[in-house]
């Protein structure tokens, strides 16, 4: 765990409703809790400072949460976000046992798509679980599908190589980044196709319509 992977927090007094207000105030509410921590710890962190800390570090990388006097390693288990504002709610932080390995999902980044390459990139899998101790759990998972040229050309998770002392949980067969065939525009087609048909249907119900009012007349 690199030294200056370190974010500060401030012990928290104000519960339920009233943390609106730490809110407001540019605060965001958290709680630390573990195998190794006692009781749980009610903390707030500065909202913007942990915005750009989560944009670089993730949820994967054990860092160490400062709070008065105290200090500990720490992931972030679990940000809750406002669906409409977009803004850090809440925030989890999980304080593992440094000597016991556990299971974390890292992100998946790839790399190097081949400019030339046929179809479309398909990547159905962005996270992919590994297990390891604390401090050898990657902050990503880097791949490099310069490989994949011509369509059916797949990445699996079996073709991933993992750090020393992480392994991964994830089904080996499952596909990571694929080249697809490009999508026709099918539904555009039978839009049409049903348009015209609509069409014919009603110039033949005007048809229809005329010939019974001649009828009419001509009685």
């Amino acid at each position: 765990m690199a030294d200056e992977l370190t974010l500060r927090a401030e012990p928290r007094t104000v519960f339920g409703k009233k943390v609106g207000r730490l809110r407001r105030e540019g605060l965001v509410p958290g709680v630390v809790y573990g195998p190794v921590i006692k009781d749980t710890i009610a903390v707030t962190v500065n909202a913007r400072d942990f915005g750009r800390f989560y944009n670089r570090i993730g949820h994967s990388t054990v860092f160490s949460l400062a709070w008065g006097d105290e200090s500990q390693p720490v992931l972030i288990r679990e940000v809750q976000i406002d669906p409409v504002r977009g803004n850090h709610l809440h925030i989890d932080f999980f304080a593992p046992n440094m000597r016991v390995k556990l299971r974390q999902t890292v992100a998946v980044v790839i790399h190097n798509h081949h400019a030339d390459a046929q179809g479309m990139l398909s990547q159905p899998v962005t996270e992919i679980e590994v297990e390891a101790l604390p401090a050898d759990l990657p902050s990503q998972i880097d791949i490099d599908i310069s490989a994949l040229l011509e369509i059916g050309d797949q990445f699996k998770v079996s073709d991933v190589v993992t750090p020393s002392g992480v392994e991964i949980i994830t089904d080996p067969e499952e596909t990571i980044a694929s080249l697809i065939a490009e999508a026709l525009d099918e539904p555009e087609e039978e839009e049409e196709e049903a348009a015209e048909g609509d069409e014919e249907a009603g110039e033949d119900g005007a048809e229809a319509t005329e010939g019974a009012e001649s009828e009419e007349k001509s009685e």
